[in-house]
């Protein structure tokens, strides 16, 4: 694939700026933004406000930042609260959830011992509390431990998973309590959670799945189908819509494909109905797209039985030149149905792809999110031969079809340099989506917010300090 600066993570000094800026905002302005800001994870309450975080250059070093939306207006990006007196090397905000009452958000941070620590934040009103440690390792040097992935269901009440190794934790009554880890099963890889009810959780990882009933967690178990001996699993999303509905989708590889130079790596889908967890089963159409060699970025699920995924693929004619290509694909009732490229990309000018070749479609879908409404979306970045550089899109999902991308409204004027993507998305049971991502504007990596309302996305807005 095409690299850009979007993945960079190079620090330089940066400059505060004074809050959200619009994307009218004047020239002068937009440079006060810190020269590195990225939003990792946005998020919404039932009520339309929402929550973001990401990782910035702050004076000392990489830290950690979460912003809040109130009523429709976003606030002033703000480091952690406690993270500024822990001597922190490095820290970031990796996931945020929301729920009625307020939002979470959690990542890590590395001390001056180079150990890392799994935190959380809440926020209440637009107040963020000072993080709470929930796991630590205590080898060093080691992989980094952080909450990657968070699920709340009520105020004080979610779940975060994440790793290495492998771990839950649960807040109850606004409380956090410690963390249970899953022995061998979790030596390696990071937990995504997802509940229904308080109490009532999934999580995956690696090849595994377990249950939470009623506050106790059950042993893991590897997803059914995918136990063949040689045989690579990563669980990267798990989506549950009630305590005995689930759905798990990932990829795995083949001892046959170790040879190949990228391997032979398929995208599997799994549900949980009644309880029970059936047989794993590749993507429908997706032999027809890619050529050996496909990954998941998330799934998440409506109601039983009604999801949508997306990712990228290395089409066959690409696979000399590892171009990947990025695809959605729906459930309905049960069904998959075939995953296809993103609706609405322009079409491809030749059937060869190289790295970094104008010829091609290029791109990834990272997120994707559904409310209870029925509203999904994803959101990702793409490139063609036109472009010739990388651009933040959206593409919504409602009444049964994915609608034709759209790239971010006003990116263009920030982003000349075409170094843009969506990173995260989230909708609302009233049909609002968010958008949270990074471009290349003005010498400087930053991060952006967008809301979508009615079926129109509005002007982006830069996030400030």
């Amino acid at each position: 694939m095409r690299r850009s600066l979007l993945g960079m993570a190079a620090v330089t000094a940066p400059i505060l700026a004074p809050g959200v800026l619009p994307a009218t905002a004047n020239a002068s302005a937009r440079a006060s933004v810190p020269t590195f800001v990225r939003v990792a994870s946005v998020a919404c309450t039932p009520g339309g406000d929402c929550a973001a975080g990401g990782r910035y250059g702050a004076a000392s070093g990489p830290s950690a930042f979460v912003l809040s939306e109130t009523k429709g207006r976003w606030g002033t990006a703000i480091e952690v609260p406690g993270l500024a007196g822990l001597s922190v090397r490095d820290a970031k905000v990796s996931a945020v959830s929301c729920a009625r009452g307020g939002c979470v958000a959690g990542g890590y941070y590395q001390d001056a011992a180079r150990r890392y620590h799994a935190f959380v934040t809440s926020e209440k009103n637009g107040q963020w509390s000072r993080e709470v440690t929930v796991f630590s390792t205590t080898k060093v040097p080691s992989k980094v431990a952080q909450v990657g992935s968070l699920s709340c269901t009520g105020p004080g009440t979610c779940t975060a998973g994440g790793g290495e190794p492998a771990f839950v934790v649960s807040e109850v009554n606004g409380r956090w309590g410690r963390p249970h880890l899953f022995g061998a099963a979790g030596k390696t890889g990071h937990a995504r959670v997802s509940c229904a009810s308080a109490g009532n959780c999934s999580a995956g990882w690696g090849r595994y799945v377990v249950n939470e009933r009623n506050g106790r967690w059950g042993k893991p178990m590897p997803v059914p189908g995918l136990t063949a001996p040689g045989t690579r699993v990563a669980i990267a999303s798990l989506s549950c819509t009630s305590a005995v509905s689930c759905a798990v989708g990932g990829t795995y590889r083949t001892p046959q494909g170790a040879r190949r130079r990228l391997g032979v790596q398929r995208v599997f889908v799994a549900s949980e109905r009644n309880g029970r967890w059936g047989k794993a089963s590749q993507l429908p159409g997706f032999t027809a797209l890619d050529g050996g060699f496909g990954e998941l970025a998330a799934l998440r699920c409506v109601s039983a039985g009604n999801c949508v995924a997306g990712g990228s693929y290395i089409a066959p004619a690409d696979f000399a030149g590892g171009v990947y290509e990025p695809y959605v694909a729906s459930e309905q009732n049960g069904h998959w149905g075939n995953a296809v490229e993103v609706p609405g990309i322009p079409p491809a000018t030749s059937t060869l792809c190289e790295p970094d070749s104008s010829g091609c479609v290029a791109g990834q879908v990272h997120s994707v999110a559904c409310s209870l409404g029925g509203t999904c979306a994803a959101g990702g970045s793409y490139d063609t031969a036109q472009i010739a550089g990388d651009v933040a899109f959206v593409v919504v999902y409602k009444d049964g079809h994915w609608t034709n991308v759209t790239q971010i409204p006003g990116l263009a004027a920030l982003d000349p340099s075409k170094h843009s993507s969506v990173n995260s998305v989230w909708c609302t049971p009233t049909g609002k989506c968010v958008a949270g991502g990074t471009y290349f504007g003005n010498a400087s990596l930053a991060g952006f917010v967008d809301d979508e309302q009615n079926g129109s996305w509005g002007q982006v807005q830069t996030v400030g300090f």
